[in-house]
């Protein structure tokens, strides 16, 4: 597998990564978006299936990587430092369902995205919801669970904040998280702060996944990884 991750965290995470046979394209910042957030791979790219919306401002940096791995690769609309213009590519999509916020999602990533639309408040889903497989997500959030489950999803709710994000008062799960393989769900960090803990790793297990911690440190918000 090959995962796209913020340039910024590298330092951190390449080697436990490369320790597990990951290979990552390190995406570059975003200077259109707020600097605490300008390397957060989910509001960089959008990918479902062979297709990718990217920033604008990433498009030449990558293009030829995606189209030789046989995606094709459109230009997202301008974005912006501020809320909605940053999260026109927090879509989250597991492949049976895209969970979106019709009023902030771009065009161009809803008309690639597949799977069931399951439309919400939240313009940051792919943020917020850790996704375990095509029907399961793990959420802080009351609106996203709450339509995930009307949509005929698995999810797990869990208590909001014990994530760490620079800058701000909490992270979320989402950016925390990502599936490495089949097999396995990689964190930023360890649970052990998290109320949560234990339920977070029964309800990955109960699904056939493993837990994998990048570093020792408590769980922290990276904006996730887009597998390609």
């Amino acid at each position: 597998m090959t995962l796209l991750v913020g340039e910024r965290y590298r330092p951190k995470l390449a080697q436990s990564l490369g320790a597990l046979g990951i290979d990552v394209f390190w995406l570059p910042d975003v200077p259109a978006l707020d600097h605490r957030l300008s390397a957060h791979a989910d509001l960089i790219v959008f990918a479902s299936g062979r297709q990718a919306v990217v920033s604008r401002e990433v498009y030449p940096h990558i293009v030829n990587f995606l189209t030789n791995m046989g995606y094709t690769v459109v230009c997202a609309r301008e974005q912006g430092p501020v809320y909605p213009q940053d999260a026109g590519l927090c879509l989250c999509g597991t492949g049976k369902y895209t969970i979106f916020n019709p009023k902030t999602a771009d065009p161009a990533a809803v008309a690639i995205s597949g799977g069931k639309p399951v439309r919400v408040a939240q313009g940051y889903t792919r943020c917020a919801a850790a996704i375990v497989n095509d029907h399961s997500i793990i959420t802080a959030d009351a609106g996203v669970c709450r339509a995930a489950k009307n949509a005929g999803m698995d999810v797990l709710s869990i208590a909001a904040g014990h994530i760490a994000l620079d800058g701000f008062d909490a992270g979320f799960i989402g950016g925390a998280s990502f599936i490495i393989d089949h097999d396995r769900i990689a964190f930023t960090g360890k649970l052990d702060s998290h109320p949560d803990a234990e339920r977070i790793i029964r309800f990955i297990t109960e699904h056939g996944k493993k837990p994998v911690f990048l570093t020792e440190e408590p769980i922290f918000d990276i904006g996730g990884a887009i597998p390609v």
